[in-house]
């Protein structure tokens, strides 16, 4: 069985007014000064951190401060708490629909706590279309967690799924991607929605397009499809 996992943050909600914002706002409580946007992505992507209190940290420590993580989590949810209503769609409710209406199930494997997943799935009323979500409070051992390719694992077992797409949107998304081939083998390739991040990424197809996007999907879930080509921007 073919299946379609998505990433949520670049992919499915822009995160640039929340989450992006909460990282540079806590960086800055810690540091006491300005730090630029562009910076605090560059650390992020370069590096492949996949989890935003991760990152706030990386930022803190490589601009010479310092913070305990457990306050650091803290003061990071209370911005993200006052930014999160900036949040928006990037893929709306009919986009799913078409997909569950072609018969492929649907995955979700993000970094985001659970508290936050379900709030955007309220929010915007997507719980119905996903038959299987992996966020971060499933894996325990913050050594499994996204962009280790066990999340990406135990999502395709759940969903019963022999080959899958994960649609992704940055570095440490296809890093899951490849590690999940070598390590499990998996039959999974990387698809990029680039709408918000605009990076050079390996992969099967890559849009910024929500129409293109959901073309390939649903030729690629057809079992009637020709064989896709690779596509490589």
């Amino acid at each position: 069985m073919k299946s379609i996992i998505f990433d949520v943050d670049g992919v499915i909600v822009d995160v640039r007014e929340s989450y992006h914002l909460a990282i540079k706002e806590t960086a800055e409580h810690y540091l006491g000064r300005s730090i630029p946007l562009d910076l605090i992505k560059e650390i992020k992507y370069s590096r492949a951190i996949n989890n935003d209190w991760d990152v706030t940290l990386t930022v803190i420590r490589e601009l010479g401060g310092e913070a305990d993580y457990e306050e650091l989590v803290e003061v990071f949810t209370k911005k993200y708490d006052q930014l999160k209503y900036r949040e928006k769609l990037l893929l709306d409710r009919d986009f799913f629909r078409q997909l569950r209406d072609s018969g492929t199930p649907l995955g979700i494997v993000t970094g985001r706590p659970r508290r936050d997943l379900l709030f955007i799935f309220q929010r915007f009323e997507l719980s119905q279309f996903f038959d299987c979500t992996v966020d971060e409070d499933h894996i325990k051992d913050p050594v499994f967690r996204k962009p280790h390719p066990y999340p990406l694992k135990l999502c395709m077992e759940k969903l019963g799924s022999r080959s899958s797409l994960y649609v992704g949107d940055n570095t440490a998304d296809l890093k899951m991607v490849n590690e999940a081939k070598k390590i499990y083998a998996l039959d999974v390739d990387f698809v990029h929605f680039k709408k918000v991040v605009d990076l050079k990424l390996d992969s099967l197809f890559s849009t910024d397009n929500e129409d293109e996007l959901l073309n390939f999907l649903l030729q690629w879930a057809s079992p009637n499809r020709e064989e896709v080509r690779e596509y490589r921007p």
